[in-house]
């Protein structure tokens, strides 16, 4: 890259950094660190959800390769908000002709896809391939098949996106699933969180991994942006990245299912009810479920580390998302002693004793066999997790807290992270479960019950 080309790019790069403050640029350097192990996928998320310019991974060292991989309508817009020229694009490694195609090009959007094509697939696949494919569309019919290998087996033209809708695959599902992309959830390290909120009420979200934990905060989170529920607030922007991204993850449909490094993130969040002039305020505490056995077997000097954290006069809610497996008895027997480890984890960093209510979630209610949601909610957990709940009465009995237990869900997914129908308008799961959620918070956290807003 010449030396002219370099320092105009150096320019943009000091102009955004201006822009953000301490931490939220100390969360683009790590991303703009290993910038040239991303795909075009995760490069466009990166400037769509976190800022970052096209200039910046050019600066930070974005391979040709990479360049050439992202699509022309990315690149052009990149072009006309004036992030990046052409000359740099080029001295970056990008082809003149490609250069030369979007100087040309128009910013017309391409049409919409029909909704089940019927058409012939116009690319036929290999011979060469006809392995290959049959063992892909095998694993798609078991749904065995991951996300990557799909969209892998489409892009090499083993599979197209034909084989996907004659499986019952809408169009509209098909792209959604070529641009996913796995969530990076950031759970930055404890020392470098700020302190929780005080005078606030502190929701943990709790449960194992695939209890379905983090989407439902995802949708709670989505719904709520969706019907104006949330005032922004600005004290985590570790946590404000986070809750962006599940937000957005959920209106494009897609699931999280990133498996956060460190402990814990939380997202504050000023919600508004209908019932209440001023706004409640809330931390949403999200603990990586995967990660309690490591915290609770840790040395005593990371134990205590998390422990001072989390110790705050604050009230608690906690919800644990508890998996629906149908009959699967290892299963549940498993998430049954992992969750009693977690109240026991809970226990000793002294959550328990300001819990005014906890929830025993069942989640996946739209696997239930019984039309009536929620007995079969209540009557299958104290079924499948007899001995968490009875420790969960039990500690009910030393704390006085509340303790209910109802479903949730978000509808059917594909592929396992590619939610069917993400449109609230039409899918009434994303809009009747956590709307029962919010009440319950309205209703039962101290919150209310002592009058603050007055």
């Amino acid at each position: 890259m010449g030396q002219q080309a370099e320092l105009i790019m150096l320019k943009h790069t000091i102009k955004i950094m201006a822009q953000r403050d301490q931490k939220e640029q100390a969360l683009v350097d790590f991303i703009l660190k290993n910038i040239r192990n991303k795909t075009a996928v995760e490069l466009q998320n990166y400037r769509s959800i976190m800022g970052i310019t096209l200039a910046e991974m050019i600066y930070a060292g974005l391979r040709a390769e990479q360049l050439e991989s992202l699509p022309n309508e990315f690149l052009k817009e990149c072009i006309d908000n004036n992030e990046v020229t052409s000359e740099e694009m080029i001295s970056a490694g990008l082809s003149e002709d490609r250069v030369n195609e979007l100087i040309g090009a128009t910013s017309e959007p391409d049409p919409e896809p029909e909704p089940f094509p019927i058409y012939p697939d116009p690319y036929p696949t290999p011979v060469a391939n006809q392995s290959e494919r049959e063992n892909l569309l095998l694993d798609i019919d078991n749904n065995d098949a991951e996300i990557a290998d799909i969209q892998r087996g489409i892009n090499r033209k083993i599979i197209s996106k034909q084989d996907l809708y004659d499986r019952g695959c809408s169009a509209d599902l098909v792209e959604r699933l070529m641009q996913y992309s796995p969530l990076n959830a950031i759970f930055p390290k404890v020392s470098d969180l700020p302190p929780l909120r005080k005078n606030a009420t502190d929701v943990y979200f709790l449960g194992m991994p695939g209890s379905g934990k983090s989407t439902m905060l995802a949708s709670l989170l989505a719904y709520a942006n969706k019907k104006g529920l949330m005032k922004p607030v600005v004290d985590n922007s570790f946590g404000n990245k986070y809750k962006n991204q599940l937000v957005l993850g959920m209106v494009q449909g897609h699931l999280p299912n990133s498996t956060p490094r460190e402990f814990i993130n939380f997202i504050p969040v000023d919600m508004r009810h209908a019932a209440q002039d001023n706004t409640q305020q809330l931390n949403f505490i999200d603990m990586a479920g995967e990660k309690f056995k490591q915290v609770a077997d840790s040395g005593i000097d990371e134990f205590k580390a998390y422990k001072d954290y989390l110790s705050n006069d604050n009230n608690k809610c906690l919800i644990f998302a508890m998996d629906y497996f149908e009959k699967n008895p290892v299963k549940y027997t498993e998430q049954d002693q992992n969750l009693q480890e977690v109240l026991a984890l809970l226990e000793k960093f002294d959550i328990l004793k300001k819990t005014d209510a906890v929830y025993l979630v069942l989640t996946k209610a739209d696997l239930f066999p019984d039309d009536n949601k929620q007995k079969f909610c209540e009557t299958h957990v104290d079924k499948m997790y007899t001995n968490f709940v009875n420790s969960c009465l039990d500690a009910k009995k030393t704390h006085k807290f509340v303790m209910k237990n109802f479903p949730f869900s978000i509808g059917p997914s594909r592929f396992n992270y590619i939610l069917e129908d993400c449109d609230l308008e039409t899918n009434e799961n994303l809009v009747r479960y956590p709307k029962q959620l919010l009440k319950q918070l309205e209703e039962d956290i101290s919150y209310f019950k002592k009058g603050w807003f007055n």
